[in-house]
């Protein structure tokens, strides 16, 4: 392993490039691989809602939503307003360690993505082995 490639365990915050707000990754039930006590992730923990949450408002032009939603941006507390940000993932994870298992699956890693239907690249800000804001 590089460097600069760390396992994702529950809790590493990512983004995505098309979304205004940073997320934290679920697992709602380990896998039963562990690094510094936190369970690790593997490909396939791709759902929205259950290991994905959104990312704000989705500035993508093709996000078929005609709702628009208003949030406040965490880096200057400014009202934005826009479209709802709710991926449609198509994959699963890109990049896994296919050497390393996690639940019988290739380990995610910060090198990690995930492509949303709307052209949206989330990626990895974090790895989540330590506690951080």
């Amino acid at each position: 392993m590089q460097n600069s490639e760390y396992y994702i365990v529950r809790g590493a915050k990512m983004f995505c490039n098309c979304g205004t707000h940073v997320r934290r990754i679920n697992l709602p039930q380990s896998h039963g691989s562990f690094v510094n006590d936190k369970p690790m992730m593997n490909e396939e923990d791709n759902k929205f809602t259950a290991n994905v949450p959104h990312f704000g408002i989705c500035v993508s032009p093709l996000n078929p939503s005609g709702e628009t939603i208003y949030l406040i941006r965490e880096e200057d507390g400014q009202n934005i307003g826009g479209k709802p940000c709710e991926p449609l993932f198509l994959d699963k994870w890109l990049g896994a360690k296919e050497s390393v298992k996690v639940g019988g699956l290739p380990a995610l890693t910060s090198e990690s993505g995930l492509i949303c239907g709307y052209e949206g690249c989330i990626r990895f800000g974090t790895n989540g082995q330590h506690d951080e804001d």
